[in-house]
């Protein structure tokens, strides 16, 4: 890893003790762009394509075109890994509306600001916590409901999980969750959450960011032999749960042992729990889905 990071910014690649963005790009004064998260490990990006894919329709919905292909985003991205020389890494890719072209700004006219910069590989937590699990608190602040800013956008602006996860830290926990506008179990700050009851496995269905690895572990969840559902969840489903855990891009899936100061049933991380995050691991082991850097 070079001890000063190369960052895409606008057509070259620089250092990231170099790197600027004008303190007038929409990004920085509004939080006006996307962003999407992918992750290497031994050499191979997995599911780059299916992040991509989450990328572009962010982009769509939020009127953002910098012109670019996916082949183009493709090939940045790995190459902005390889001039970093890294193996396992997160890759981050961000498209902002840029500065605005007028004093008064047009939302329609700018130019985008594109940056894509990799790092060694992130874990949500550190060994010793992953191994006993961690501690959730149920936040007194709500998920922003779909009629406001559906969560299927993966924005930039993220005061609202930046202040969820500062009312959980600040109470002596490692991360919270929000509800919804009804009462049902969304999602944390950076991961999807799922239950475990009678070895059936559950995830909320709605309002929340359609995670890959949600999914993946979904798809793994099934092909174990395991019944999975999406449905409605409110905190009572969690507090009464066999396991909790959690999913992202961050290192899988992470045990969860404590909800709200309810211990969970089963000592974390729990049977199903292991299974499954022993078989996203292989997965990410084989190659399968994944795009090489060094080939």
């Amino acid at each position: 890893m070079n001890d000063d990071p190369i960052l895409y910014i606008n057509g070259e690649y620089v250092s990231l003790s170099t790197a600027r963005i004008s303190p007038l790009d929409q990004g920085f004064l509004l939080g006006d762009g996307v962003f999407d998260v992918v992750s290497a490990w031994k050499g191979v990006i997995f599911k780059l394509d299916e992040h991509i894919e989450r990328f572009f329709d962010s982009m769509l919905a939020a009127c953002l075109d910098p012109g670019w292909s996916i082949d183009q985003w493709k090939k940045t991205i790995v190459e902005t890994v390889r001039k970093n020389e890294l193996h396992d890494a997160t890759i981050r890719f961000i498209v902002t509306r840029g500065v605005p072209k007028e004093v008064v700004a047009d939302p329609r006219s700018f130019d985008a600001t594109i940056i894509v910069w990799a790092a060694p590989y992130i874990f949500l937590a550190d060994e010793d916590t992953r191994q006993k699990g961690i501690r959730l608190m149920i936040s007194s602040t709500r998920g922003f409901p779909s009629d406001s800013l559906d969560p299927r956008y993966k924005c930039l602006d993220r005061l609202h999980s930046q202040l969820v996860r500062l009312e959980a830290l600040s109470a002596g926990y490692d991360d919270a969750i929000w509800l919804d506008h009804t009462g049902n179990v969304s999602e944390s700050a950076a991961s999807n959450i799922f239950a475990v009851k009678n070895r059936v496995v559950y995830t909320p269905a709605g309002g929340i960011l359609r995670g890959v690895t949600r999914q993946t572990f979904v798809d793994l969840a099934l092909a174990a032999g395991y019944k999975c559902e999406e449905v409605a969840m409110t905190p009572f489903d969690l507090y009464t749960a066999d396991e909790v855990f959690t999913t992202s891009t961050a290192g899988g899936a992470l045990a969860v042992r404590e909800i709200a100061g309810r211990q969970v049933r089963q000592t974390a991380p729990g049977p199903v729990t292991v299974k499954l995050n022993e078989d996203y691991w292989a997965l990410r082991e084989s190659g399968v889905h994944g795009t090489s850097i060094y080939d």
